[in-house]
Formats: structure tokens, sequence, C-alpha cells
């Protein structure tokens, strides 16, 4: 677990060493009472053939050989004892460290997340992250139980073979040479095991992919009857992932049967040659099943040391996957000499912002200035890099070449915070947190009064909405407006941004995706929250942007028009023709009956652009 990992684990536990020296010290008791109950035994057995050892010695000069037997049976069981008290100290430290652990990956593994921010969430797919978040945590904290385990069990084999060793060196000596045998076959299969934790990550994910596109888009799958096709896609996927479970299930259990089929051939090894001692008078009895008791006995931690170093073999997957994610370097970072922005800006302007993505440019010498106060629409076909050109403006994205001003300062040299307090977004998403909706409004603004969120409610026209559901206010709500509908969300939005008020609004196609009754109510609240701030709306719906004091239209990422509404619809052709081609799908239906009335409907309807184009010229 080397590498940025190794380093992250240091720091997690830079304050909880204890716990580190604790486990240390339930280790070294659980395997010195091992020792101790093989030593009491051979005592024990020793006492019932009247062998004088030091200890029945002792035991026999002091109480009586009667004693000898009944003293080593009572150690014996307080060793027993005292193991299992170990053994729980030991467990309950292990979950404290890895409690440790997981609550602190998951935290730094959020907290960089939300560093890495819009470039990098962009780029995912969000089975991945979620995969590394949730499930990978979780199999780095069996990772480290393993791991513990490992410590704990490797503990009590050096204490088995000290006592061993202790008995007859000669026979220790042999299962010395035994044990690497013992170990090679889980070591054969590990590289596999590594390889195809790599393929039961990915499969894993894309299976997860599938269900989070099931649940996204059920509408479309029921509407357009894709149920069969989702379900075959499922199948496959599902399928991959659990055939590669089984095949790692496999691996494991070939390593363990080779393991066991050698551990057999150190026991064989220690009654053949510990036999041939016994008979020639350089081992005793007592001490031969003593010898033979403890290479039983240390075949079992064996067993569980290899059994979980195959179980982080099986998530080594996990581990990379951790710290890969932990090495990204975010894109948009603060720089170390950054300056504050105390005041509220009264120019923004981009001077040959460009900006691609990947090998492909988005965007290409954006020049323009707006003061403090006016409404910009952003119009232009899908694809021009609107959304782009607002992420930009507050450095959401950081651009290739050229740069945003806030009067005089370039974005990159100024305070995230700073430039983050001072803007207000509403997308066409609705975003709402699991919370109630009066945390969803307060998150606004997290000191506000509930008098304030009230009151960014009416203003956004939402209260009277939240007032006739059943819990008003502590309305549980999340992402998608559950409990709630789509116009009311986006309205729940509205309210965040005038509790918030922050002098900058970024409206991105705020009203395209609601029916024209919830546009109306959003739009009205929005003409609100625009009034006395800096906005910049994009909007699919030309005929919202009328009364914005200027319109920035874009094509293939280039500016082609950049003035009024009318002056647009004289001056500049993609503008109008947007327009227009908005304007007569909205025509009354009767003037479709034949191809005359279109003919004429669409000449006068012309007629009447151009006049209303001169005369507000």
């Amino acid at each position: 677990m080397g590498g940025p990992l190794h380093q992250l684990l240091q720091t997690l536990f830079h304050g909880h060493r204890r716990l580190i020296v604790r486990f240390l010290i339930t280790s070294l008791g659980r395997a010195l009472t091992t020792m101790a109950v093989v030593f009491f035994i051979r005592e024990f057995l020793a006492g019932t053939i009247s062998e004088q050892t030091g200890f029945t010695g002792m035991i026999a000069a002091h109480l009586g050989e009667q004693a000898v037997l009944w003293t080593a049976a009572v150690l014996l069981l307080i060793t027993y004892l005292l193991g299992a008290l170990f053994f729980y100290d030991n467990q309950i430290i292990v979950q404290r460290i890895i409690k440790v652990i997981e609550l602190g990956l998951m935290e730094r593994l959020i907290r960089h997340l939300l560093a890495l921010a819009v470039p990098y969430t962009d780029r995912q797919q969000c089975g991945d992250v979620i995969e590394t978040i949730r499930n990978d945590v979780m199999h780095i904290r069996m990772v480290v139980h393993a791991a513990a385990s490992v410590v704990l069990e490797g503990f009590v084999v050096v204490g088995l073979l000290i006592m061993a060793a202790w008995i007859s060196p000669w026979l220790t000596m042999w299962v010395a040479l035994v044990l690497p045998a013992v170990s090679a076959p889980i070591f054969l299969v590990s590289k596999q095991l590594r390889v195809h934790s790599f393929t039961v990550r990915k499969t894993g994910y894309l299976l997860f992919d599938m269900i989070l596109e099931i649940l996204k888009g059920m509408r479309v799958i029921k509407t357009f009857r894709g149920e069969e096709l989702q379900l075959q896609m499922g199948m496959q996927k599902g399928g991959a992932y659990f055939d590669e479970l089984i095949h790692m299930v496999r691996l494991q259990a070939l390593g363990r049967v080779g393991m066991e089929s050698l551990a057999g051939l150190s026991v064989v090894l220690v009654v053949l040659v510990g036999g041939f001692q016994v008979i020639d008078g350089s081992l005793t009895w007592p001490a031969l099943l003593a010898f033979v008791m403890a290479v039983r006995v240390m075949h079992t931690p064996l067993h569980l040391m290899h059994k979980q170093y195959v179980e982080i073999q099986t998530w080594r997957a996990s581990i990379v996957r951790v710290t890969d994610f932990l090495s990204q370097t975010p894109q948009i970072r603060e720089l170390p000499d950054a300056q504050p922005l105390a005041t509220v800006p009264t120019q923004i302007r981009c001077e040959q912002l460009g900006f691609a993505y990947d090998e492909t440019q988005i965007l290409h010498d954006i020049d323009f200035s707006v003061a403090a106060g006016e409404t910009i629409g952003i119009a232009g076909p899908s694809g021009s890099g609107k959304s782009t050109l607002l992420n930009l403006l507050v450095r959401l994205y950081d651009p290739t070449s050229g740069g945003v001003y806030f009067d005089d300062h370039d974005l990159r040299h100024l305070r995230l915070d700073d430039i983050y307090d001072k803007v207000a977004i509403v997308a066409q998403e609705p975003f709402l947190y699991s919370a109630t909706i009066r945390e969803n409004i307060r998150c606004g603004r997290v000191t506000a009064s509930d008098e304030e969120v009230i009151e960014a409610a009416k203003a956004a026209c939402i209260h009277d909405d939240i007032e006739a559901m059943t819990e008003g206010y502590a309305t549980v709500v999340g992402i998608g407006g559950r409990e709630v509908s789509r116009g009311q969300a986006q309205r729940i939005n509205v309210a965040r941004a005038f509790l918030k008020n922050a002098p900058i609004l970024l409206l991105d196609e705020a009203t395209s995706s609601l029916d024209s009754v919830a546009e109306s109510k959003v739009q009205e609240a929005l003409d609100r929250l625009m009034e006395h701030r800096t906005s910049f709306v994009v909007a699919h719906r030309l005929s919202t942007l009328r009364n914005a004091n200027r319109v920035l239209v874009l094509e293939r990422g280039r500016i082609v028009g950049f003035g009024p509404h009318a002056t647009l619809l004289r001056d500049c052709e993609l503008y109008r023709r947007l327009w227009q081609s908005q304007q007569l799908h909205h025509l009354p239906h009767a003037a479709t009956e034949d191809d005359e009335s279109l003919e004429a409907s669409v000449h006068a309807h012309q007629q009447h652009l151009d006049g209303a184009a001169d005369e507000a010229i």
C-alpha cells in the first residue's frame, strides 16, 4: 500500500498512534499466550510420566508430585482465557483502526473530488467515481482488516516457531525448510489475482453505470419500448462481472488446495524425523507430542495469513484506484499569492479568450466587455460554446488562451472563494440537496434566518406552493426534485440565488425544460432576480432575451454578433435566422392550412419583423 495511500494512512493516524501501539501489544500478547499453551501442554504431558523438567521439578519440590498435573491444567486454562481476552481486545482495536481509515479516506476522497471540480467530473463516468468513493473505500477497509490479521497471525507464527525451536531445534530446522513450499501456491496465483481484480472492478462499475442509466432514462426506455434491450445489456454486463468473480474464487481455491496439500507434508516430516529421535532417545514423547501440536497449531495462523494475503491481492485494484484518484491534480488551482476580491467588479471582460477540450477547440478569440448591472444574453446553435463561456466567466474552467478579467484582475490571480462568493447560478437541470426545502434555500447563505428564507421564497414566487405542502418548509426533497414539480424545483433554485444576493448571475437555459405555465412563473421570478445584477443568460428561446441590454451571438465558438436585440435582427444573419425560425414555429395553426396561406403568413410576418427592427433602430 505504498505511495500516496501510505502517506495518507500516516496522516490519518497522526492523532491515533495509541491505537497502533495497543494493537501491537494485544497481538504480542496473543502470540505469547499461544506459546504458553504449548509450553504448559508439554509440562502436563511430562508430569504424566513423572519426567522431571525445570517446571515440573520446581512444582514437585514445593507442592508434591500430585500437584504437578493440577497446576499445569489450571495455568493452561488461565492462559487460554488470557489469549481470548487479548484476541477480543485486538479485534475491537482493529475495528477502531478501520473506522479511522474508512472515514478519513472517504473525507479525503470527497474533499479531493470537490477540489477537482467541474473539469474532472465532466470527463468521468458516474459509476467509476461512485465506485471509488463507496466500494473502493469499503474494499480498502477489507484490505486493512486483512493486513491487521496478517500482523496478528504473524506474531503467533513467530511465537510458535520460537517455542518449537526451544523444544527441538533439529525438528524446527526441517519445518523451516518446508514452510516456503507451503506458501508457494499462494504466491503463484497472486499475480493472476491482481490482474483479475482490475477486471472485476471495471465490470462492476460498468454494471453500476447501466443501473444509473436505467434510473435516469426510465421515461425514454418505457416510451421507446427499450426494456428488452436494457435487460439484455444488464444480463451481459452482469454475466461478465460474475464470471470474473467466479474466476477469482477459482484461483483462490486452487491456491488453498495446493497450500493445504503441502501443509500435510510438514506434519508427516515432523512425525517421521521425531519418531526416529524418540527411538534413539534424543527426544522424549512429551516433547514430540508438544512439537507436533505446535506445528499443527501453526497451520491455522499460516492458513489465515495466506487467506488474508489473497484478500489483499483480490482488492488490489481498489488500492490502485484510490491512490490514482488522490494523485489527480486539480485543473482549477488557486495561486499561492492569489489576490482578494473585496469589491464588486465594475466591469467584466474577455480578451482573446479561447478554450479547447482535449483536441477540440470550443471557443476562439472571444473579445467583449460588460459593465456592472448589464443583462447579457448568449445565443447560438447547439454546440456553439454558450455553456462553456459561462463556465469560463466564473472560473469553473480555465481558458487555454487569453483570459477573463474582473476589472483589471485576471480571474486566475484572484482567490477562488472570493470569485464564487460573487456568483449565483441557476442551471437548466434544477439541483436540490437531499434535505428540507428550508435547508435547500438556506445553502445560498447558511447564516440566514427563517424570515430571510421566506422572503427569498416569496421573491421567487414559490412561497405559496411551499406553504400548501403538508410539511411546508420542512418538506424533504432531493436530486431531481422529489415531492415537487420541475417548475417548483427550479423556483427553489431561484430562491436560493435570491438569498445569496450575489452581484453576478448566471442563467444557463433555466427555463428551457419547463412547460409554458411553469416557464412563465420561473421567468417572472428570474426577471425580478436579474434586477440590479450583472446577468449572463443563455437561452434557447430568443424571446426571453428581448429585454437584455445586449445579446452575444456565438457560432462554432466565435462571436458573430453582439448588440441589442433590434440591432442584431438587422445586422446579424444568424440571429435573424434563429429568430425567424422560432417565430414561424409559433405562427397560428390556421395559417398552415395550405401552401398559399402559409407563404402569405411568412411574408407578412417578415415585413412585421423588418418594420419593428427599423422602428427600434
